[in-house]
């Protein structure tokens, strides 16, 4: 099983994926098909809470501010007055947003390859990669093959690394990253689907216009890498 760590936008620092929270992780937590949220718009978004830690308002990727009919009250979100990573589920109701639900997006900090001891590259699925429209961030959707044994108290360990970053004749710079992984010996019983949000403009490479940025991921079809530019 897998739980995601809600820590703020702000906060996210290297991640550890717990072995807990099956039904976090199941169908109903980035819902297709005929399940209670398909009807609903979803979007990725930066979701703001205030003094109480309620979501009240949020941006979404295609730069359209909501403001929330009413607060949303999510356990994940114990932060008053930040910002958080999440895929938000809303309908639209006379010029505001009713919130239905939402679900934290794992954030990691890009971490240098020379701060890693031990480098794991343990497969995944890739099923998507994409450049937000805002140009904030570049989003994975993978697919974590997990499972637990009775007793058994291992996690997954994940988390973004920078390999090098290059410096190209004309000026321009691309940062090559690798997906970390460490499945710490979990069997491999079910799929869990793990969305994931690395940060463009605000991370300590400083990238602008002309840049690029490639991130390589290990599946169990061999290793698949998307480059991304600004």
């Amino acid at each position: 099983m897998i739980r995601l760590f809600p820590y703020p936008l702000l906060r996210y620092a290297w991640l550890i994926l717990a072995t807990f929270l099956l039904a976090a992780c199941t169908s109903h937590d980035y819902d297709t098909g005929d399940g209670d949220l398909s009807y609903y718009c979803a979007d990725f978004v930066d979701a703001y809470t205030n003094s109480k830690a309620y979501f009240v308002n949020a941006m979404t990727d295609d730069g359209d501010s909501l403001v929330f009919s009413a607060p949303l009250n999510m356990k994940w979100a114990t932060t008053p007055d930040s910002v958080y990573r999440a895929l938000l589920y809303y309908n639209k109701v006379e010029g505001k947003s009713q919130p239905r639900s939402a679900y934290s997006v794992l954030m990691p900090n890009i971490r240098p390859i020379s701060k890693v001891k031990e480098m794991h590259n343990d497969p995944v699925k890739m099923v998507s990669a994409w450049r937000s429209r805002n140009g904030r961030y570049v989003n994975l959707c993978l697919g974590l093959v997990t499972g637990t044994n009775e007793g058994d108290s291992a996690k997954h360990s994940v988390g973004i690394i920078c390999d090098t970053l290059l410096q190209h004749d004309d000026g321009s710079k691309h940062l090559q990253l690798r997906f970390y992984h460490s499945r710490n010996g979990m069997p491999e019983y079910y799929t869990t689907k793990v969305y994931f949000s690395i940060p463009l403009k605000n991370n300590p490479y400083h990238l602008g216009t002309g840049d690029s940025l490639s991130v390589a991921v290990n599946t169990y079809e061999g290793w698949v890498t998307k480059t991304f530019t600004y």
